[in-house]
């Protein structure tokens, strides 16, 4: 649900931290709202990518790193949501560090995502070359191209796209 906000409604961000509370809580109402507002804007983004060309691809916003925590950690170990939760913050640190978004935008996410009780860091797959076992991972993901990793990356609050980065820049983000 959280990922929805910065990929595509920023509108839908500042209601998801103001409603966070109710949500944690299992409020009906606020659950009713999170999910129908989450479906409509799947259902726009998948609706304008019907063919699954490239836009459908920002719905995997902290898949990455998220598949990648997963797959080291061995799967189980951390829920799906948690290596989510971990991977949006680090793709948002990501575009930040390539001048997409301001250090702001990342804390203000990095709080949504610790509000609702979901882990802000990555974990450690390799205690020698824990960026290392990232990449090695991150370049199976099914949004890799010839061993180039491609990132749902945060370009500008509300608008999401799909990009390589530099392993450096992912190196930093990881090792932070």
């Amino acid at each position: 649900v959280i990922k929805y906000g910065p990929i595509a409604d920023m509108g839908f961000m500042d209601w998801l931290e103001a409603n966070m509370d109710a949500l944690m809580a299992r409020d009906k109402k606020a659950l009713a709202h999170a999910v129908r507002r989450s479906c409509e804007i799947k259902a726009d983004v998948v609706s304008k990518d019907e063919k699954e060309a490239d836009l459908r691809a920002i719905l995997n916003f902290g898949h990455t790193f998220g598949h990648a925590i997963e797959a080291g950690m061995g799967y189980g170990v951390w829920l799906h949501g948690e290596g989510v939760g971990a991977g949006m913050v680090m793709a948002a640190e990501l575009s930040q560090r390539l001048g997409l978004v301001t250090v702001a935008f990342v804390q203000r996410l990095r709080a949504l995502i610790e509000k609702a009780g979901l882990p802000v860091r990555g974990a450690i797959l390799d205690a020698q070359d824990n960026a290392g076992r990232y990449l090695a991972l991150m370049r199976l993901d099914k949004k890799s191209q010839a061993g180039a990793i491609r990132f749902v990356l945060i370009d500008g609050p509300g608008n999401a796209v799909v990009r390589e980065a530099p392993d450096a820049l992912v190196r930093e983000v990881i090792d932070t």
